[in-house]
This record gives C-alpha cells, structure tokens and sequence, in this order.
C-alpha cells in the first residue's frame, strides 16, 4: 500500500464535501496526504494535510480560464516532482485537473477521480477520452456511470465504485445550529411541525412547482424548507404558492448537515436531461440517510437502484402531484420503518475500505 498520497484539484478543494471525504479516508488509512489545489475555504492545519495552493482556479474571460489551466498545470507538475517518490501515487480529482496535467502525468503513478459523466458537455467527453488512459484506475462515484465510461473510453476493466457517502457523519438527530438566525428560524418551525427538506438547485430549469403544490396540502403538518443559493429569484414566486415555506440560502459544507439532522423528510429531485442526471450521485441522499431521514426522490435509476431498492425512502414522478403527495403520504405512514431502514442502507457502504480497494487496483 502507499505511504504517500499528492491529491491535485483545480479550484476549490471545500467546493463540494467530496475532496474532504478522501482526506479523511486517507488518514484512517495512515497515508501521508499532500493537495496541491487553487484554494481552499476550510483550515487544514491540524489536520495532518500539507496543504499547497497554487491559485489559478475559476475565470468567466475564456482567454485567461486557458491561461490558467496551462499553468495550474505547470506549477501542479512542478510541486508532484518535489513531493513524488516510489512510495508515493498522485490522485488526481475530476476532469479539469487532468486536462490541466495533460501527458506529464505518465511520469507517475496516478489515479483519476471523475465526479461526472460530462455526456451534456462533448468538450469534456473529449478530453477525458484523450487523458484517461493515462491513469492506473478510475474512481467513479455510481456503478452505471462506471459501466458507461468503460464502454465510452474503451477501458480494459470496470473503473472502481465509491459512492457519494461523506466519511464524516454526526450520525445524531437536532443537532445545535451555530448561526443563530438560522437556529431561531429552525427551532420556531419545529415547535408545531417537522421540517420537509429541499437541498439543491432553485434554478428555473428545476421544476419546484409540484413540491410547493403538495406541501401545502401537507402544511398543518409539516413545512417545506428550501436551501439553496435563489439566484433566479424563485422564492416569492413560490411563496405565492404557499406562504408557509421557509428559504433558507447556501450553507457551507459541513454545517449544512446540522440543518439536515432537523429535517423529517429529505428531497432528492433530479431531471431527466442528460445521462448523468438519471445515473445521478448525490451527497445528500447519504446526508438524509445518515440521520435516518427517509427520502423522496425522483424515479431515475440513480435513486431507484439506491433509496428505492434498499426502501430508504419512495421514487416518485415529481412532475405529478399526486404521485407526490401519495409518496409523502406513504412515508408519513410508515416513517418508524422507512426511518429503519434508511440507516441500514447509509451503513451498507464502507467509505474507507473502498477507497483502500481502489488504491490497490492501481498495484497491479
């Protein structure tokens, strides 16, 4: 096994719980961690991680956003030949990192994490059929995006599985806000009602309509608390609709979750708009699972295969308000059950020992 690790990320390492869950991993594992990264919004410095931030992460002027990646590159390729030696593999997360890196990474032995399918973006399609085979193994975050990219990219073997679990969980119920402004706005929902929860996109292309429909069927009973950057301007709109949802705006990873363990009912919705949407991966089913929150999702086989399968929760058409308000009705019904079971599926997977899987398939 290795003694070393150099993780390379173009951007923002605490942009998504993602890179902090192997960091983690990692450790448990006694692997020496080296990230070299744009930035980083979280501090490190008690966490046994030797942190390098290199800048030249995002830019909207497409000229200099080029510039970048030619020298995130360089400078990246510079510190792995500083840090790399035959104990060492360099774990290079999502495809822009190995765009940046291009060939020079053949030099070492290295690992690619891809976060996504990219079959919207034919750009990056490309580029990862161009680099990938320059790589030990792939680490993909869903079995059937796996089975995608081994047929798409011509791969000799299956790259390997570790889901979207966070390694860090608090694992308990109500757990103390620390923003107070937040803590006041949860704990005076909870006094007469439990907390529906919507974690995602407020964008106008997500169609929240039928949710804020239904939940104000159900809003003797619960409220529905939307959490999520309003960039479109949707909150009044849906307010319209129902007056008693709550907004709450971005929270910061991991603090987001101790929002999470208030809620009753979790919401995972996605579209039907490309193949990485219907074999989705998303963070917070095994957010709401980890606290034993059952969850209503959209029926793509991303959530049929996971929620749906090990009954964690009911795979429903989001777009049809009935078959919504019949699944929060069977929830609600069955909620010592769906709770029960929503906890088994959470300890079904083992961060830690897949990602040690992983590394050793770059072994061989």
């Amino acid at each position: 096994m290795y003694k070393k690790i150099i993780l390379v990320c173009r951007g923002n390492i605490n942009a998504s719980p993602t890179i902090p869950n192997y960091f983690n991993a990692f450790k448990e594992l006694g692997i020496k961690i080296t990230c070299i990264c744009s930035e980083k919004s979280v501090d490190y410095t008690n966490k046994e991680v030797n942190i390098i931030e290199i800048g030249r992460g995002y830019s909207s002027n497409f000229f200099k956003k080029l510039v970048n990646y030619f020298r995130f590159g360089k400078k990246a390729d510079f510190y792995i030949k500083k840090y790399y030696d035959s104990e060492t593999l360099v774990w290079v997360a999502k495809v822009d990192t190995a765009f940046c890196l291009g060939d020079n990474i053949t030099k070492y032995k290295a690992l690619l994490a891809l976060h996504e399918l990219h079959d919207a973006y034919p750009f990056w399609r490309k580029v990862t059929k161009k680099y990938i085979h320059n790589y030990k193994n792939i680490v993909m975050n869903e079995i059937n995006r796996a089975n995608i990219a081994r047929v798409w990219y011509k791969l000799n073997k299956t790259p390997s599985i570790i889901p979207n679990k966070p390694k860090f969980h608090p694992r308990r119920l109500n757990i103390h806000i620390k923003n107070k402004e937040l803590a006041d706005k949860i704990s005076q929902i909870k006094k007469n009602k439990d907390i529906i929860l919507y974690q995602g996109s407020l964008l106008r292309d997500r169609n929240l309509e039928p949710l804020v429909n239904v939940s104000k069927r159900y809003k003797e009973t619960h409220t529905l608390v939307i959490m999520g950057r309003d960039s479109d301007n949707r909150i009044q709109e849906l307010k319209h609709i129902n007056n008693d949802l709550v907004h709450i705006s971005w929270v910061s990873p991991p603090d987001h979750l101790y929002i999470t363990s208030h809620a009753s009912i979790g919401v995972a919705f996605y579209d039907f708009d490309c193949l990485n949407s219907i074999y989705c991966a998303p963070n917070k089913i095994w957010e709401y699972s980890g606290y034993g929150i059952p969850t209503i999702c959209q029926d793509v086989p991303g959530l049929i295969n996971t929620i749906g399968h090990n009954e964690a929760g009911v795979c429903v058409d989001i777009d049809n308000e009935e078959q919504l308000y019949e699944g929060f009705k069977k929830i609600i019904n069955n909620y010592k059950e769906f709770s029960e079971k929503s906890n088994v599926f959470y300890e079904s997977v083992d961060f830690v020992k897949l990602t040690k899987k992983a590394l050793e398939r770059t072994l061989n």
